[in-house]
């Protein structure tokens, strides 16, 4: 019997692998439960595929008998594993029910065991033998059934409803490739066992064929659940990548914040606690000086009051969506004109109220860059920051008196510019810049209702 052994011992081998890689995953905690009824259904195969080669290569009558009910129970009980795997596996786990198809298979291993000869048979007379194709034989029995065998066929034909039901469940739910998948290995699976209680029966004289039932169970499943896992690995990367990322933007956000108070608040609160404790001497010696300083101070106060309220609202979730534009871009001037010596003018027609929140969030954040920009580098006295338009689009424009500087050559460490070019594209706005040395700076954002809907395809 080298063939069928050699053949057996593969597929035995096979389903050793797959249920030791099943029970490792369970053991890494990845849908332990139904990763781990899978392993157990495969070791047990693998247990049933060793009893059929003993039963196989059974020489006397008592060595047949032993091998078949161990064969007999095996497959009992790997019936009980594999009705809690798809139980698992469709989500349809009426206890109840199924502890009742468990008693069933327990009530015929208990038979199985206590009679001297298995459920099968009540009494073997002899051992027989087939001659295969390619010249090989195989041990079969023959002798006088058990009436108790019903009960067997009872037990099969129960469960094998469950789990096609449970198939059809699934499937209602909406997994109907899981559910086909499953509905298919099931079919082969049951398929086989019933074709070899016919051998038992004597109605076909052929070697028994479950074990290929149960190896395609197997590999048909292991490999979906191997591809279920995968893709479940794949999207817990995805969602730890995505909380990594969270987490740079907030550490970002963090760091952005701490900069702008240590540029205009702290500087701002620093240079009023300067003047404040000088006014009292200057006071003393220049009242109108003093005075001018007091103007200063005020003019401070009220810039850093700003610039906490800027921050204030950036902070909250919504705080820059709640707010009109018109409304921020004034808060946004206020605390420039508290950290440096500048004359802001502000001109704002209307509210815009109906505008998205991504587009007000873009029209801020590029005028925040650009009131940034002027103080840092165009040594201006003068700001112009004047918002227009109507139900159709907006016009934002922002000028100053600076130095200027060639628009050509902007120096590439500076991503400034480039920054608000990508944030006016992605809402598909119109960002034009023009500066030359010694004639200041003008940015204009220009933002179309029309050119939106066209662009979306409306």
């Amino acid at each position: 019997m080298t063939i069928i052994s050699s053949l057996l011992s593969i597929f035995a081998g096979i389903c050793l692998y797959v249920g030791l890689l099943h029970l490792l995953i369970a053991s890494a905690r990845l849908k332990p439960s139904l990763h781990l009824s899978f392993g157990l259904t495969c070791l047990v195969v693998f247990s049933y595929i060793l009893a059929l080669i003993a039963k196989y290569k059974a020489m006397n009558v008592d060595d047949y008998i032993n091998a078949r009910k161990l064969l007999s129970a095996l497959g009992y009980i790997d019936g009980i594993v594999t009705i809690w795997f798809v139980a698992l596996y469709t989500k349809v786990k009426p206890v109840r029910l199924l502890l009742a198809l468990n008693s069933l298979y327990l009530i015929c291993l208990l038979i199985n065991q206590i009679s001297p000869t298995g459920i099968l048979y009540s009494h073997i007379s002899r051992l027989s033998s087939i001659s295969l194709p390619w010249g090989e034989s195989i041990t079969l029995s023959e002798g006088t059934l058990n009436h108790l065998f019903g009960f067997q066929l009872l037990a099969l034909i129960s469960n094998s409803v469950f789990l096609f039901y449970a198939c059809y469940r699934q499937y209602q739910c909406g997994e109907k490739q899981a559910a086909l998948i499953l509905g298919l290995s099931l079919a082969i699976f049951i398929g086989t066992v019933q074709y070899d209680r016919l051998v038992d029966l004597r109605t076909i004289k052929s070697i028994y064929i479950a074990e290929y039932g149960f190896l395609a169970f197997v590999v048909i499943m292991s490999l979906h659940l191997v591809k279920d896992l995968m893709q479940a690995v794949k999207l817990r990367e995805q969602l730890i990548e995505s909380e990594r990322l969270r987490k740079m933007a907030v550490e970002v956000e963090r760091n952005r914040l701490a900069r702008d108070l240590h540029d205009s608040v702290s500087q701002t609160l620093f240079t009023v606690a300067t003047i404040a404790e000088a006014l009292p001497r200057v006071w003393k010696r220049n009242p109108e000086t003093a005075q001018q300083g007091l103007e200063e101070l005020a003019q401070l106060t009220q810039g850093a009051l700003a610039e906490m309220r800027n921050l204030l609202v950036e902070l909250r979730p919504n705080g820059l969506v709640e707010k009109p534009l018109g409304e921020l871009l004034h808060q946004l001037t206020k605390g420039i004109q508290g950290r440096a010596s500048l004359q802001v003018i502000t001109t704002v027609e209307a509210d815009h109220d109906s505008l998205s929140n991504e587009v007000k969030l873009v029209f801020y954040r590029i005028t925040q860059e650009a009131l940034n920009n002027i103080i840092k580098y165009a040594q201006a006295t003068q700001v112009s920051v004047s918002l227009h338009g109507d139900s159709q689009g907006i016009v934002l424009r922002i000028s100053d008196n600076g130095c200027g500087f060639d628009s050509n050559k902007i120096p590439s460490g500076h991503l400034g510019i480039a920054i608000m070019k990508e944030r006016a594209e992605s809402i598909g706005a119109i960002f034009h810049l023009s500066s030359y040395p010694g004639e200041g700076t003008e940015i204009v954002l220009s933002w179309s209702t029309a050119i939106n809907k066209i662009g979306s395809g409306e």
